[in-house]
């Protein structure tokens, strides 16, 4: 009975250790990049006589890694679910932040409604549930601006896709020199880290920066009117206004759809070549001058996919430029994909993981 016991506790012994054996080796197989991106605007030259269209192609997130929200949208639902009901004519002391937070200026001028709960409640008649939920908006506000420089505060590698540290950045000297070119303006540079797989399973990372538009015009390129900002925006911006007025919301889609160019279909019975749910729904939240895709695989060779939105102001409106390319990529060396208006420097590294 006793060797029964010792013969299977020593089965299972070998088996786990076959089974770690397995992981490790196929993580220290599993081939990891190092991709630094570097995006920069151009004027473009007066010259230039190539008419670019001006319906407003959405970027699709269904499918998307979004390496960069976490970076400036921590996750506060913990912090908030303790909290006591705001006292709006207060500010939260900065003592009551947390260490992370207490340095990021940006956050000063709006402490009171992150640490406290200001929207109003459901009724309890309303809830179907025993206890009733608070309600919570756990979102920080975005930035007007994001900084050029996009990196991690700390090297720790992970299973995913993840950005690495400023100390991961090898082409600086590149993205000064694009900066003292005239008309010429790096918006966004960043590292990051991944193990690329077949162009079947590839999900692509999206990253957005530079300027914020969101309070000067809608995702479809339509303005933003003062009296239009006041009627969505309460004085509170974490309490919900609903919204009544259908007439209001029918000449929105109705705007939307001429930006994309889907009236004109729908008027003359002509099908629409993207579905008109790939253009209406699933869009960003903001609208930044820089949103677009980033997808890496690996066939036989490494390949890239990339599909960037730009926003350009223009004497007294804003133009959205589709920048869609692809391109096969060697490893170690530098690749300039070029655009009229839209340049992008590249390098994929060999990254070698540090050992468990």
């Amino acid at each position: 009975m006793k060797l029964s016991f010792i013969t299977n506790m020593l089965s299972a012994l070998t088996l786990t250790l076959t089974a770690t054996t397995v992981v490790a080796n196929s993580n220290a197989n599993e081939r990891w990049f190092e991709v630094e991106l570097i995006v920069f605007s151009h004027a473009g030259s007066s010259k230039l006589k190539e008419q670019f269209s001006q319906e407003v192609k959405p970027i699709r997130l269904s499918n998307s890694i979004d390496l960069v929200s976490a970076m400036y949208q921590p996750d506060i639902q913990s912090l908030l679910q303790n909290s006591n009901d705001c006292n709006l004519t207060g500010v939260a002391p900065v003592s009551l932040l947390p260490a992370e937070l207490r340095n990021w200026q940006r956050w000063q001028p709006r402490l009171y409604p992150l640490f406290c709960i200001s929207e109003p409640q459901v009724p309890a008649w309303f809830n179907q549930g025993l206890f009733p939920e608070r309600q919570l908006n756990t979102q920080l506000p975005m930035p007007a601006r994001m900084p050029v420089q996009l990196a991690a505060k700390a090297d720790s590698h992970q299973s995913v896709p993840y950005l690495a540290p400023l100390t991961a950045f090898a082409l600086n000297d590149v993205a000064s020199k694009i900066n003292r070119q005239p008309n010429q303006h790096v918006i966004l540079h960043t590292v990051w880290r991944q193990a690329p797989v077949t162009e079947r399973l590839a999900i692509p990372s999206r990253w957005f920066a530079g300027e914020n538009y969101s309070s000067q015009i809608d995702y479809w390129g339509q303005r933003i009117t003062p009296a239009a900002m006041a009627a969505i925006t309460p004085a509170n911006p974490l309490q919900y206004q609903q919204q009544d007025d259908v007439f209001s919301a029918i000449d929105t889609l109705l705007a939307q759809l001429t930006a994309t160019g889907k009236l004109e279909n729908l008027q003359t019975g002509r099908q629409s070549e993207i579905p008109i749910s790939d253009n209406l729904s699933n869009v960003p939240a903001e609208v930044w001058q820089l949103d677009g895709l980033f997808k890496l695989h690996l066939d036989h060779y490494l390949f890239v996919n990339t599909e960037f939105n730009l926003w350009r102001p223009m004497a007294d409106t804003m133009q959205s430029i589709n920048v869609k390319q692809s391109r096969r990529v060697i490893s170690g060396e530098i690749h300039y994909l070029d655009h009229p208006y839209l340049g992008i420097v590249l390098q994929i590294r060999r990254y070698q993981p540090p050992e468990l």
